[in-house]
């Protein structure tokens, strides 16, 4: 091991005594920052991944300038052949070798940590999934530093090792993309995408460290090491003699044999979630529930062993979520897999659960071919059941089967009364009713209908708002409160116009009723300078992106068990607040903008291209939960709710472009009905933090600071260490021991 950390000592230290190496370097970090804030700027997220997304394509090209001369610049000068006569072996020069170009790399890497650290001053950055990420892209470079050593072992000179392991690398990054692979057949498809290195990097981007991740790219370095070892080793053998084919043979069958793990690791599960709150983990709900199950529940994943790679992909994450609730339901969860493309019974099975096949547009040789294709779950239990018809995504999975268990296993569900007011055709609530339905017993309602509100309704969705508010209506609406009924409250006191850009005043009408409450929705629109959207404007060039401040980015305030996982939430044309009226209430703030945010009253134009005051900036507030008093001393209990100043938020188009704003609705349901065990289950949002910085000059400072800075002080650093060694190396000569010592 001592003569492998020396050959690396001595590499490692080879590489920077040439300016080479500080030249890379310094292009290396210039074009990923620039890369990285082009793209995290325009999101306005303060997360590592618009930078892991490129990662693979910059290191395409920096692992082969670092690894080209490793081998094949000793060979070209002879130095290899006096190196191997010493007491040194061919795996331990290859191994020393590797370790060096690896610890480069790794370096390079480690320059980068100015990013996260200088996004911190815009935001509170979650330091789990970084710290996966810094894996991820470590376990990268090592994979991608074998394939270049490899290269530089077989070639003739740096240049031609440089082209090989250019090409080779950019073929373990093709297979890996979408565009290619569903073009192949569904099976090799498969396959390549887990021979690829993209689907195996992206999943530890999440911030969960996969050990089939892990295993794959340990496999990908052992390969190529393996083949540069045989590569190497060939060199003193005779071509066609006993020993060159024995060690042709060995070094293919250690290959194979990696190859084979690779693809049998993919059926290995054991995982770290760095993500905050686990989000790729079971909740503890979660575990709680199906734990407690008094009978069996049944799962069917009715799923296609052909399926296109994007939801062969998905269905990984689909199987180790059912494996976690077989584990953690103790027997009483079972899980059956089938194929309704290849089983008649299944088909039939799936057909009459509601799973019909979707249709997959898969590009063939010459044509657009399109495929069907199974991946739904349905939830049985006795002669009940609950379907997903069909899994696009994973984030909601978890909730969604819960949900069905939660809903098959209740005696009753509990009622949700839907009141709807001034909605448009194309702005409905049908995601949140769908969403809810399984859970609830979600019934549309008017107000306007003669008698009391029905008992069993335990909670109201006040959405829009009505024009008025009639006396009888607000007598029935009270009365509700005053039995202990909750609200949740999505209203806004500015009304668009359909003419022409612009919102005027109108009347809240939810307000009369909020009075209970010490909340109400003032007539304005709340701006933010910092914390906003960014929005297509046409112009004279086309359409371009600009910030749009009456789109706010507010932040969530973590202090309830709706918003606790939540970073924050989308508000459009949406208006502040009022709470000083319940000193005597029960008041937690939800979501605030940042110190900038302002307001418009009166008639108000809505243009992205108008002008916003920078007067009166502060922090505004769109979202409160309130616990009202008690209507009477024996009430047995009081009236709750959430009151949100934005008519869209929950609504379709909302769900559509930010579907944390459906999360919060739904927590806020669950809380108003006293559920708050679907709360953990539903509540992880898995999106970064927003980025606001406190000025724009801070903003530049920490753009620049890593596009120019952190590169001019490598180069710094690099010029002076280069100097001291020129300067060293034209010393005379001064022997070790003084003349009159040797006289003597």
């Amino acid at each position: 091991m001592s003569r492998i950390w020396t050959v690396a000592r001595r590499e490692l230290k080879a590489l920077f005594d040439h300016p080479t190496a500080y030249v890379l370097l310094v292009v290396f970090l210039g074009v990923n920052a620039f890369l990285f804030f082009r793209q995290s700027y325009l999101a306005g997220s303060a997360g590592l991944r618009p930078m892991l997304d490129l990662l693979p394509w910059v290191l395409l090209f920096f692992v082969p300038a670092v690894t080209m001369r490793a081998v094949a610049e000793d060979s070209r000068n002879g130095v290899l052949e006096v190196v191997l006569a010493q007491p040194l072996t061919e795996l331990e020069l290859l191994a020393g070798k590797y370790l060096g170009s690896v610890l480069f790399l790794w370096i390079a890497l480690a320059l980068t940590l100015p990013i996260p650290l200088a996004l911190s001053l815009g935001a509170e950055l979650q330091w789990g999934p970084i710290v996966a990420q810094y894996i991820g892209s470590a376990l990268l470079a090592a994979g991608l530093a074998a394939v270049g050593l490899w290269a530089s072992t077989i070639a003739s000179s740096q240049m031609t090792a440089f082209i090989i392991a250019v090409v080779v690398m950019f073929v373990l990054v093709l297979v890996g993309l979408n565009p290619l692979v569903v073009g192949l057949p569904p099976t090799l498809g498969a396959i390549a995408a887990r021979l690829g290195v993209l689907s195996h990097f992206d999943n530890i981007g999440r911030g969960v460290i996969d050990l089939r991740d892990a295993i794959y790219f340990v496999s990908l370095a052992g390969v190529f090491l393996a083949l540069a070892y045989g590569a190497l080793a060939r060199r003193k053998l005779a071509p066609g003699g006993g020993a060159a084919r024995r060690l042709r043979l060995g070094v293919g069958l250690l290959v194979a044999t990696l190859v084979v793990v690779n693809l049998l690791g993919s059926y290995i599960r054991g995982r770290l979630d760095l993500t905050p709150g686990n989000a790729y983990t079971l909740s503890p709900a979660t575990e709680q529930i199906v734990s407690d199950l008094d009978d069996i529940v049944t799962i069917k994943l009715f799923a296609s062993k052909e399926l296109p790679t994007e939801a062969a992909l998905l269905k990984r994450d689909v199987d180790d979520l059912l494996h976690d609730l077989r584990s953690a339901g103790d027997g009483k969860v079972r899980i059956v897999q089938r194929d309704p493309a290849e089983d008649e019974v299944a088909r039939r099975d799936a057909q009459g659960l509601g799973i019909q096949p979707v249709q997959f547009n898969v590009i063939g040789q010459a044509e657009l071919q399109v495929k069907e294709g199974y991946l739904g779950i349905a939830v049985q239990q006795a002669d009940a059941n609950e379907t997903i018809p069909f899994v696009s995504r994973s984030d909601d999975l978890e909730y969604r089967i819960v949900s069905a268990i939660r809903a098959l296993t209740r005696t009753k569900k509990p009622v949700v009364g839907l009141v709807t007011a001034d909605r448009q055709p194309d702005a409905g609530f049908s995601a949140l009713e769908q969403q809810l339905s399984g859970a609830y017993d979600v019934r549309p309602m008017s107000l306007g209908d003669s008698g009391q509100i029905a008992n069993d309704v335990t909670l109201l969705v006040l959405a829009g708002n009505p024009d008025s508010l009639p006396a009888g209506q607000l007598k029935r609406l009270n009365g509700f409160f005053d039995r202990g009924g909750s609200a949740l409250v999505l209203a806004s006191g500015m009304e668009l116009s359909p003419q022409m850009p612009m919102a005027m005043p109108k009347p809240v009408a939810w307000n009369a009723a909020l009075g209970r409450f010490g909340v109400t929705i003032r007539n304005d629109m709340v701006y933010d300078l910092l914390a906003n959207e960014i929005v297509p404007v046409p112009s004279q060039v086309g359409r371009v992106l600009r910030q749009y401040p009456f789109f706010v980015r507010a932040a969530s305030t973590g202090r309830s068990v709706i918003n606790q996982e939540v970073n924050d939430a989308l508000f459009t044309w949406a208006s502040s607040i009022d709470t000083t009226a319940g000193s005597s209430r029960t008041i937690t703030p939800l979501f605030v903008t940042s110190r900038a945010g302002g307001v418009a009253t009166g008639e108000t134009m809505v243009d992205p291209s108008r002008d916003f005051p920078q007067t009166d900036l502060k922090p505004r507030l769109l979202g409160v939960q309130v616990v009202a008093r008690k209507a009477a001393p024996d009430s047995a209990s009081a009236g709750r709710a959430i009151v949100i100043g934005d008519s869209d938020f929950a609504g379709d188009r909302s769900a559509r472009g930010a579907p944390e704003n459906l999360a919060v609705a739904l927590n806020a349901v669950d809380w108003l009905a006293q559920d708050e065990a679907l709360i953990g289950i539903r509540a992880k949002d898995r999106r970064p933090p927003p980025l606001v910085f406190t000025s724009n000059a801070v903003r530049q400072g920490v753009k620049y600071s890593n596009l120019i800075g952190v590169p001019l002080l490598v180069a710094l650093l690099g010029l002076i260490r280069l100097t001291r060694r020129r300067r060293k190396t034209r010393e005379p000569y001064r022997p070790l021991v003084p003349s009159q010592a040797r006289a003597a």
